[in-house]
């Protein structure tokens, strides 16, 4: 092994030699299905946007094993010597063997690869080690979805479990910042500054708010050059950063791919193209309208929501300027955890989203920051009197940043529930 591999593997495995390491503040709870994958022997793929925390999930799981040290393999390979070697095609297998073969008592190895996508051959290695050496157990992180795309998927078919990590969850980011029980009016307020700045761990934990502003911005950045740009080898930055710039500064309202050509002066197809590799880096969500046909759905206009409310402040307008958008990608966010599908209705009037549960939809939620002027009262019902309508529905949900009321329509329940409560007890 080379001297430069060892150093770096010796400092990304401080159990080996008894040392601490920072596991940070404990997520597990909140991803349950991860305990559960880790004691399948199928590959576990932790994926998720950079700077969500995945890299310390992947320790707080190495820290809850009841294993010999000596049985954990940590790749991170981001690291610039693991970097330099990417294009090794041995370079993994090697390394995996080697601790096999250090370890020919243990009838266990667990091997954690950490931004697994920054290896060319990883799939490879991966399928080949997984199938013909059961002692292996594979957990994985990437922040792009394109990694189980086209042959990747395929040739894993069957192999491996994912779980998708996501930024703090309103309830995890009262235990980051230290909050207990708190009366209705610290939540309230609480809720603002989650709203303002977003759940990205290393936010949430930083006190200065102008440092805050520019740790987002440094995300923002850090996913378009390593996740978009780069992988995909993009030449013209300015017209994806213009693209990303107008997305993130129009979330939640409808548009069509030729429409935002249109706008930006390019074609269709090259919108068409940047989206996807916005949606691959966890960066965007395309949300699409319901409807029974699948190619209608594709062909209708899609709705896009951000990662994170912080980097749509931090990026695109101040936060006082849409407060009622920010409201609704936040609820989407939330939604988007739930593992359900998520649509938005729109026939005569529209209605925020609509869950599906199987074959058919369970919810309809409309979203408003108020209630308390009467015409958007008017709109809002009557967009979600139709969704309910259509899809069957005796109870309809509208999410407001403050009132709290039932209301019985035609036979039919609307429940209106402040955000802070939505976010502390999900509708599923």
């Amino acid at each position: 092994m080379e001297e430069q591999i060892k150093i770096a593997l010796e400092k990304q495995n401080p159990w080996w030699f008894n040392r601490q390491y920072d596991a940070g503040i404990p997520r597990l709870a909140f991803y349950p299905l991860l305990e559960k994958y880790l004691r399948a022997p199928e590959v576990l793929l932790v994926l998720g946007a950079r700077r969500t925390g995945k890299s310390t999930i992947l320790y707080q799981l190495i820290s809850s094993l009841k294993v010999k040290p000596e049985e954990i393999l940590f790749i991170n390979l981001d690291d610039p010597v693991f970097q330099s070697k990417s294009d090794d095609p041995s370079l993994l297998s090697n390394l995996i063997e080697e601790r096999l073969l250090e370890n020919k008592t243990a009838s266990k190895i667990y091997v954690f690869i950490d931004e697994v996508q920054n290896y060319a051959y990883w799939i490879q290695t991966i399928k080949t080690l997984y199938d013909v050496n059961k002692k292996i157990k594979f957990i994985l992180s990437g922040s792009t979805s394109a990694l189980l795309k086209n042959t990747a998927g395929a040739r894993l078919s069957g192999r491996y479990f994912t779980d998708i990590i996501y930024p703090l969850q309103f309830k995890e980011y009262l235990s980051f910042i230290g909050a207990g029980e708190l009366p209705v009016l610290e939540k309230k307020s609480l809720v603002k500054k989650y709203l303002q700045f977003g759940g990205f761990p290393r936010v949430a934990l930083e006190k200065d708010e102008s440092l805050k502003q520019e740790l987002l911005k440094n995300y923002f950045q850090t996913i378009y050059l390593k996740d978009i740009i780069f992988p995909n080898r993009i030449r013209n930055n300015r017209d994806i950063f213009d693209l990303l710039y107008f997305i993130t500064s129009n979330i939640g309202v409808p548009f069509s791919y030729t429409n935002i050509g249109k706008v930006l002066g390019m074609s269709t197809d090259t919108v068409k193209e940047y989206v996807a590799y916005a949606e691959q880096s966890y960066l965007i969500y395309a949300l699409s309208k319901y409807d029974a046909s699948v190619k209608k759905q594709i062909a209708n206009p899609k709705k896009i929501y951000c990662i994170d409310t912080g980097i749509v402040n931090a990026v695109s307008f101040k936060f006082s300027e849409n407060r009622g958008r920010l409201v609704e990608n936040l609820v989407f966010l939330e939604l988007a955890r739930s593992g359900k599908e998520v649509f938005y209705h729109k026939e005569k009037s529209e209605c925020d989203f609509l869950l599906k549960d199987g074959r058919s939809i369970s919810h309809a939620i409309q979203v408003a920051v108020s209630l308390k002027d009467e015409n958007v009262k008017k709109r809002e019902l009557k967009g979600l009197a139709e969704a309910m309508e259509v899809h069957g529905l005796k109870k309809g949900f509208i999410i407001t940043e403050d009132e709290k009321e039932t209301l019985k329509i035609k036979g039919k329940t609307i429940n209106i529930i402040p955000l802070y409560e939505f976010l502390e007890k999900p509708l599923f």
